[in-house]
């Protein structure tokens, strides 16, 4: 119906805003654009280390197929929530929270998740590829032709013929699991793998505290197997490592399980599957899929990534020796060869000269005792990252990076990093005796000793600094005293309110507390001139912005007209006047004298915090002369820096050195440029004589280069390897049937799914047209069998599809490398060639 009343140009606008849109679009660049997106729904929750191993695997994999690719993931927490309101609720939810969002693809991660999206994920993101991983099943449902994906392999029947090598009374076996879908279907598996003359007792949900009683009491005759353990019948959740590292100090035998990431909380270990090889291969899939290929033409796979891993700490305990273990056996935490690990947990950063003289005097301190020490130093950097979350990133990292290390000593420096190792104590450091050191101000210091916790209190002399600075300026009646509300600033206030009826009582005092930088600096030219500064702690104004001590004194002392002065040595040469001046070095050296009697075997809880540290009166005549000070009033004592008095008579000798060693800089400059210039051609080159351009495989340089200094490598760590010659079949038939287009597509192919079948340390080296060798590290037969395997299915399930107009294949020939009888590169090479022969001449006939 026409609009009478619509004018021309009311017709005319609204038609040239879409074409100014649809020209702007078209400006816009493709890759923004065209940004493929990928949905990932994770079954348990974020900081669950077997989700977190399958993450970190997928991201790392999907990124190096694009860079670009847009990740959204969503955890539905079912290790913890199997609350069955919650489980009916959440496809609604999930149907509204991302009503708008179409992702490329769907990955889903462990059973729940597995489940639900082949029950609603036709309704939530339809049409739409999906691949799974983490799924233990067995056997699968069908799937639709939109899905595929990784199996769980968890190795069962190979767990249980280790537990009896090692226990040969075993007469019973004993499992411990939940009742998740993951711990079910785990159980259900293991029913079908258990040999008849083997009892099978599933303890499932039972609560803790039961577990341990009944493990307490079995003996050599019964093995102990632990699978899952999150929550017991009662609803009670556990963390991840919370139950394993309760059954195993209960346990009079070794505890064996099927994931690694339970390693190193008590497991002995077992034949383990790990996390990142699912996310790896199932983000290789994806990756597959995002450029074009189709699930249906991508067969479910195994993970085969399995590894015997076991704990030495725990071998020792049960006194369980390394020749009773197969040869592919990993070991982990061996003994160190020092007595003590300590960390040294630092609030600032690495550079910051408070920080760094503290770290030089703990190490000056520990002298000769060094020697048995390993001294881990971790930088929180809260000077500059004072956000809450990136304490808890802090967090994250340390939980990941130190979750099997023990610690003889935790040593913090300044007010953040001894709250973070209070707050994190247990879940971090076990426990470990805490030593402080740079804190301001403690509100429980006799609380301290009984939690095994003593240190250096950080004893700035407020009283002895604005004294002297009075005594400097006997015109003074007004002190102004900046200070921030951090953790540091909140101890200056306390102490300076503690002894505030100590000052000169002459003096005004105004407190510039908690206030924006902006605003300070505005008021600081007003001050009267028969007024003086204290500068205690200015690195966080009230609006959230950061400074460092030196930039922030800087800044404050270019604004005031008058002194400024300052109780800690980093403020001296940012334009302080100086005072009674506080050293980190000092309060170094006394904490590391308390680390060292805590080595020695002291309790830390009866070393008496150390509450007067070292200070000295310190001064800058520069910044005294800028406001023409009277050095006669100066304490007695005083030192003074930046002091040229003498400086006239060096200043001829000085101009001399300084042109020789800008000559020489400038000659050394000179040398380094070039230097750089070719080691930068160096590295191209050798980038490009490493890599072969069409399949992304080494060059045959590369193998001939590197394959010696492997081969010296694996007999220097008794380390095997299986050495493997590929022949790609009738390259040259499709090369002169279909062309050589063809032909490169059809090595690019064969390359592509090899890659996907091994692991990242396995390498494939391109030593011919059609010829390929692969090194497998620490593998056997058996092993490298199983990728053939996979590789060979694949390369069934390409010639299936429909894709190529010809047949592709591969034949393979293996040799194991042996570092008790080493073989030079030509033996292996003609072995494993003679073995792919053979197999050529046997498929042929």
């Amino acid at each position: 119906m026409r609009d009478a009343g619509l004018s021309f140009p009311g017709r005319v606008l609204p038609l040239l805003a879409a074409l100014v849109c649809l020209l702007l679009l078209a400006l816009c660049p493709a890759s923004a654009m065209a940004a493929k997106q990928v949905f990932i729904l994770n079954s348990y929750h974020p900081d669950y280390k077997w989700s977190a191993d399958i993450m970190h695997g997928l991201e790392a994999t999907l990124h190096q197929y694009d860079p670009e690719v847009l990740i959204h993931v969503e955890h539905m927490d079912t290790k913890r929530n199997l609350d069955p309101e919650y489980l009916a609720n959440l496809p609604n939810f999930m149907e509204l929270k991302y009503a708008f969002l179409r992702p490329d693809l769907v990955i889903t991660v462990d059973e729940s998740a597995f489940f639900f999206i082949l029950e609603h994920g036709a309704r939530i993101f339809p049409d739409t590829p999906v691949v799974f991983c983490g799924v233990n099943t067995n056997p699968l449902p069908p799937l639709p032709r939109n899905m595929t994906g990784v199996r769980e392999y968890a190795d069962l029947n190979t767990n249980v013929k280790l537990m009896r090598r090692l226990q040969p009374q075993m007469r019973k076996l004993m499992v411990i699991s939940d009742k998740t879908a993951t711990g079910v279907a785990a159980v259900a598996e293991l029913h079908k793998v258990v040999p008849p003359d083997l009892p099978l007792q599933v303890l499932e949900d039972a609560p803790l505290p039961e577990l341990m009683e009944q493990v307490k009491g079995i003996g050599p005759e019964t093995g102990l197997l632990f699978l899952l353990y999150f929550q017991d019948r009662d609803g009670r959740v556990h963390g991840a490592t919370e139950a394993i590292s309760a059954i195993s100090q209960a346990s009079p035998v070794p505890v064996y399980g099927v994931w690694n990431f339970l390693m190193g909380h008590g497991l002995f270990g077992g034949y383990l599957t790990n996390g990142y090889e699912q996310g790896r291969i199932a983000g290789n899939m994806a990756g597959r899929i995002l450029g074009g290929a189709r699930p249906v033409d991508l067969p479910v796979t195994y993970d085969d990534g399995i590894q015997l891993e076991v704990d030495m700490r725990q071998m020792e305990r049960f006194g369980i020796t390394p020749d009773r273990l197969p040869p592919e056996t990993k070991f982990l935490h061996p003994k160190r060869g020092t007595e003590h690990e300590i960390l040294v947990l630092h609030s600032y950063h690495k550079g910051f000269k408070w920080t760094d003289d503290i770290e030089s005097g703990i190490r000056e301190s520990l002298g000769a005792d060094a020697a048995n020490v390993e001294m881990h130093v971790e930088y929180m950097d809260t000077k500059r990252h004072p956000e809450p979350e990136f304490t808890y990133l802090n967090y994250i990292l340390m939980r990941e990076k130190y979750r099997s290390a023990k610690f003889s000593a935790v040593l913090t420096s300044d007010d953040n990093a001894f709250n973070f190792a209070r707050q994190y104590r247990q879940t971090l450091f076990n426990n470990a005796p805490i030593i402080f050191c740079g804190v301001n101000y403690l509100t429980d210091q006799q609380s301290l000793s009984a939690q095994g916790i003593t240190g250096v209190l950080e004893s700035y002399d407020i009283v002895s600094t604005v004294q002297a600075a009075s005594r400097l300026l006997p015109r003074a009646k007004k002190l102004f005293v900046i200070n921030d509300a951090t953790p540091t600033g909140l101890g200056n206030h306390n102490r300076f309110e503690e002894v505030r009826h100590l000052l000169p009582a002459s003096l005004d005092i105004e407190l510039l507390e908690n206030i924006s930088m902006t605003r300070l600096l505005e008021r600081l030219p007003t001050l009267p001139p028969d007024s003086f500064i204290l500068l205690m702690s200015f690195n966080q104004d009230r609006d959230g912005n950061t400074f460092s001590y030196e930039e922030s004194c800087k800044k404050i002392v270019s604004a005031s007209p008058v002194p400024v002065f300052s109780f800690w040595d980093f403020y001296l040469g940012a334009g302080s006047i100086g005072g009674m001046v506080t050293s980190g070095r000092h309060q170094g050296l006394a904490a590391g004298n308390l680390l060292r009697n805590v080595l020695r075997g002291q309790d830390a809880g009866n070393l008496p915090i150390i509450t007067i540290s070292p200070n000295a009166f310190i001064f800058d005549a520069k910044a005294m002369k800028r406001h023409g000070m009277d050095f006669g009033l100066l304490p007695s004592g005083a030192t003074l820096i930046n002091d040229d008095s003498d400086a006239y008579r060096h200043t001829r000798a000085l101009w001399t050195i300084t042109a020789l060693i800008l000559i020489i800089a400038m000659l050394l400059g000179i040398l380094v440029v070039f230097y750089r210039y070719q080691q930068r051609k160096r590295r191209a080159l050798e980038r490009s004589v490493r890599i072969d351009p069409l399949t992304g495989a080494s060059t045959r340089s590369a193998f001939e280069s590197e394959m010696p200094q492997k081969i010296k490598a694996a007999v220097e760590k008794n380390e095997r390897f299986m050495f493997c010659y590929v022949d790609v079949d009738k390259l040259k038939q499709v090369n002169d049937t279909y062309g050589h287009l063809h032909g490169d597509t059809y090595l690019k192919e064969v390359v592509s799914i090899i890659r996907a079948c091994v692991r990242a340390s396995d390498e494939i080296y391109r030593i011919g047209g059609d010829e390929f060798v692969l090194i497998f590290p620490g593998c056997g037969p058996d092993e490298v069998q199983r990728v053939w395997n996979k590789v060979l299915i694949l390369i069934d399930a390409a010639n299936n599809s429909g894709r190529i107009p010809y047949t592709m294949g591969v034949t393979h020939g293996c040799t194991a490398f042996n570092p008790q009888e080493p073989q030079d590169l030509a033996t292996l090479l003609k072995k494993a060639d003679q073995s792919m022969y053979t197999r050529k001449n046997i498929h042929t006939s």
